[in-house]
């Protein structure tokens, strides 16, 4: 079997996202359990939650976008096919490629400025443009994941 770098980088985010669920439920079950039980609360709970919930989003957006599995509006799809439905998948795909570029950009712009300006988190005491370029560079391979994904996207729709 072939060496294949978006292999490798599915098998990656799905790996990252499975994990990032975990220690998100992990922390909120101790952090109630906590507070409920020992009348303790975990003072980073809400930071960790937080960023885990950023990872598993932007790491599990890859499958999201290569197999064409997110949330979409279909009422009309029956009325779009042939030539004119081709033309309304690709604009739409351009759209949407446009809107994702600018997110992952914004993303980006954002771990800068936070560089920039020295945000540590509170409790944590970790640069927030650490996490926020993490973060950035998920949203990266997801965006990748849209451009490889697009050619196959009509062809299995007819």
């Amino acid at each position: 079997m072939p060496f294949s770098v978006l292999k490798l980088l599915e098998r990656l985010c799905s790996h990252v996202a499975v994990l990032a669920a975990l220690l998100m439920a992990l922390i909120i079950v101790v952090d109630v359990i906590g507070r409920n039980i020992f009348n303790f609360s975990l003072g980073f709970s809400y930071e960790v939650v937080s960023i885990s919930l950023a990872v598993m989003f932007y790491s599990g957006l890859y499958h999201v976008h290569k197999t064409r599995s997110h949330v979409t509006i279909d009422l009309l799809d029956k009325y779009f096919f042939g030539g004119f439905g081709r033309f309304i998948f690709w604009m739409v795909y351009l759209i949407e490629c446009t809107f994702f570029t600018a997110l992952v950009v914004t993303v980006f712009m954002q771990s800068y400025e936070s560089y920039k300006f020295g945000d540590v988190f509170l409790f944590l005491g970790v640069y927030k443009w650490k996490v926020v370029l993490g973060i950035a560079i998920l949203a990266l391979i997801a965006w990748i994941s849209l451009l490889v994904a697009a050619p196959q996207r009509h062809l299995r729709e007819e």
